[in-house]
């Protein structure tokens, strides 16, 4: 072999082996792939304590984070079951409990399953200003594509307006320091132009969908009272690249919620 062939065969095995680096390099990273859902302690429509079916609608869209509320931990209502760490099982995610409340034997509150490397989490008391049902926030720490964000999984006051505003400001004020994406995700009992709502946009939560994603009555929907919203930092653009309610009434009293984030 000349040494002109050889300079010519290596440049043609330097040009071959680049091209796929060059193609990966191209590529967009997946999006983040978010459900939130009320899932009534696993009783649905039927009256029946279901879980399977409850995973069946976790699973029917693959997602990255789910951020469930009205989660039971072995209390008598939901026969002494782990829902956090059943659904874990059945879906074949990590999960993370954050109780509200002592309750039935047990507790109830908020729970986030995942696939994602899981960094940390604690949990947010909401103060009241009408003695009610305690409320909280579930706040995970995750790494997507490598790099931190987080994940809030919450459960506003059903009975008490100014209940939900301070829910609401709550949020802000628990993550005014952040300076990675975050993610809210629950049933905030607020239509879409209530004043928590509201607030939670003037404080830089940006709602998924111009349009209202109706989730309950969950036979047939006219209200939006369950969201996936998302704060993000400045020069981090997040993109929403779907959004729609799950086509499930039984399982539950309300709707999944489902969407996907790029950024």
């Amino acid at each position: 072999m000349s040494r002109s062939e050889f300079v010519v065969r290596l440049k043609l095995a330097a040009f071959f082996c680049s091209v796929p680096l060059l193609s990966l390099q191209g590529e967009e990273a997946a999006p983040l792939r978010l459900l939130t859902y009320n899932i009534h302690a696993g009783i649905g429509m039927d009256k029946q304590f279901d879980l399977e079916r409850i995973a069946d609608v976790i699973l029917s869209v693959d997602p990255d984070v789910v951020a469930l509320q009205e989660v039971d931990v072995k209390t008598t209502r939901s026969e002494g079951v782990d829902i956090a760490a059943r659904l874990s099982e059945l879906t074949v995610m990590k999960s993370v409990f954050g109780a509200s409340i002592e309750f039935g034997g047990g507790q109830y509150g908020n729970a986030i399953l995942t696939k994602l490397p899981l960094e940390g989490a604690e949990v947010i008391r909401i103060p009241q200003a009408v003695a009610n049902e305690e409320r909280s926030i579930l706040s995970v720490d995750l790494l997507f594509h490598g790099k931190s964000m987080r994940v809030l999984s919450t459960h506003f006051c059903h009975r008490e307006e100014r209940n939900r505003e301070l829910a609401a400001e709550a949020v802000l004020a628990s993550q005014q320091e952040s300076d990675f994406p975050i993610i809210l995700m629950g049933d905030l009992n607020a239509l879409p132009d209530s004043s928590p709502i509201l607030r939670l946009n003037e404080g830089g939560w940006k709602m998924t969908s111009k349009e209202p994603l109706l989730t309950v009555p969950v036979t047939t929907p006219t209200r939006q009272i369950d969201y996936i919203l998302f704060r993000s930092p400045v020069g981090v653009p997040i993109d929403v690249t779907g959004a729609r309610v799950l086509e499930e009434e039984v399982a539950s009293d309300h709707r999944a919620v489902f969407v996907e984030l790029r950024w």
